[in-house]
C-alpha cells in the first residue's frame, strides 16, 4: 500500500513538473508578482528603487539611478539630445517582456533621443501632474513627453502594487476576500504567483481574468463625478504642458476584451468617454483602439490570458505606430 501511494505521488510530481516546464519553455503565460523591496512609496506615490536589478512577472528589470527602467546592459545617456518622458503604468513599463523587447526599448533603437521610462504599475492619471511637474523641474532637458493612458488610468485608489501589498479594500466583503485577508493565504497567493505559472493558468482561466477585469472598470466611465475628476486632471496636465512650452502627448491603449469582442460598439464606452474630454479640452488624443481592431488577431498583441499587458508582438507594434503617427520622430 505504501509502495502504490508513493509511486501515485512521484507520478503526480512528474506530471505537474512537466506542465509545468512546458507552461514556461512554451511561454503560454507569464509568472505574476515581483520581488520584495522592487517599489516605495513617497509623498502618495509609488516609485522604483533606483540602481537595482529585479524580478517582475517573471522577466529581470534593471533601473537606473533615478528609478526608470533601463535594458539591462549598461546605457550612458547622452547630454547632447533631447530627452522624452516615458509616464505611464505596468503597460508603457513593459511587465512580462524584456526591455529591448517593450515599445520603449524598440524605440531607443529607432530615435535619437534619451528616453526616461519611468512607468511604474499601478500609476494612474492622477499621478502624471504631480510627476510631469517634478520630472520637469529635476531634468530641464525635458521638453517633450509620451503619456500612456490605460482604462484603469480612471481608479483614483492606490494601484495594483499597494494594494496587493495590504489587505483588501474592507469595502470589498465576499467570501473569497475574506480567505485572502488571511495572512496565511496571501503569502501563498504571492508566492504561487512568483513560482507556478500551473496556478496562473488556473487563475486566469477559473476568474475569466481578461473579461473580468474589463467588467470591473468599465463602469467607472459612467460614473459622472469620476469622469469629471478625470477630466480634471487631464487639465492640470494641459494647463502646465501650455504654460511650460512642454509637447505633451497621449496614447491611449485598449484592453484586451475589447479586442477579443470586435470592438463592438458596447464595449467602447471608455475610448468613447475619453475622446470626448480631449475634444472638450481642445487637446489631441491618439487611440491605437481602431489600430488594434483593425489587426488581424488584435487579440495577440496582449500577452496570453492577460486582459491588459502587451505580448512582444504587441510592444512591436505600438512602436510601429509611434513612428508612423509621427507621434515621435
Amino acid at each position: 500500500m505504501k509502495k502504490v501511494i508513493l509511486l501515485n505521488i512521484i507520478i503526480v510530481t512528474i506530471i505537474f513538473l512537466s506542465l509545468e516546464f512546458s507552461l514556461r519553455v512554451f511561454n503560454i503565460i507569464t509568472l505574476q508578482g515581483f520581488e520584495k523591496d522592487t517599489f516605495y512609496k513617497n509623498e502618495g506615490v509609488v516609485y522604483h528603487y533606483p540602481n537595482v536589478m529585479r524580478t517582475i512577472m517573471g522577466k529581470k528589470i534593471r533601473t537606473d539611478n533615478n528609478g526608470f527602467r533601463v535594458p539591462l546592459e549598461k546605457i550612458n545617456y547622452k547630454n547632447n539630445l533631447q530627452t522624452i518622458l516615458i509616464l505611464g503604468d505596468s503597460v508603457s513599463f513593459g511587465v512580462g517582456v524584456n526591455e529591448k523587447d517593450s515599445f520603449v526599448g524598440l524605440l531607443r533603437k529607432k530615435i535619437n533621443y534619451n528616453l526616461y521610462n519611468s512607468s511604474v504599475a499601478g500609476h494612474r492619471l492622477e499621478n502624471y501632474s504631480f510627476l510631469l511637474e517634478k520630472y520637469h523641474n529635476k531634468f530641464q532637458q525635458i521638453n517633450e513627453v509620451l503619456i500612456f493612458l490605460c482604462l484603469n488610468d480612471i481608479v483614483s485608489h492606490d494601484g495594483v502594487v499597494q494594494k496587493e501589498r495590504f489587505k483588501i479594500a474592507s469595502e470589498n466583503k465576499s467570501f473569497w476576500n475574506d480567505l485572502r485577508n488571511k495572512s496565511l493565504l496571501i503569502k501563498l497567493n504571492f508566492f504561487l504567483r512568483e513560482k507556478s505559472t500551473i496556478f496562473n493558468i488556473v487563475k486566469a482561466v477559473g476568474t475569466q481574468n481578461v473579461k473580468r477585469h474589463f467588467d470591473y472598470i468599465n463602469p467607472y466611465y459612467e460614473n459622472e463625478i469620476i469622469l469629471n475628476k478625470y477630466k480634471n486632471s487631464l487639465k492640470k496636465i494641459i494647463d502646465y504642458s501650455n504654460l511650460n512650452k512642454i509637447n505633451t502627448r497621449f496614447v491611449l491603449l485598449p484592453y484586451k476584451h475589447q479586442i477579443k469582442n470586435s470592438c463592438e460598439a458596447r464595449y467602447m464606452l471608455p475610448q468613447t468617454k475619453i475622446k470626448d474630454m480631449f475634444q472638450e479640452l481642445k487637446y489631441r488624443l491618439f487611440d491605437f483602439s481602431t489600430d488594434f481592431c483593425n489587426k488581424d488577431q488584435g487579440y495577440k498583441l496582449f500577452l496570453n490570458f492577460d486582459p491588459m499587458h502587451l505580448s512582444k508582438d504587441g510592444h512591436k507594434f505600438v512602436s510601429q505606430l509611434i513612428l508612423k503617427k509621427g507621434i515621435v520622430n
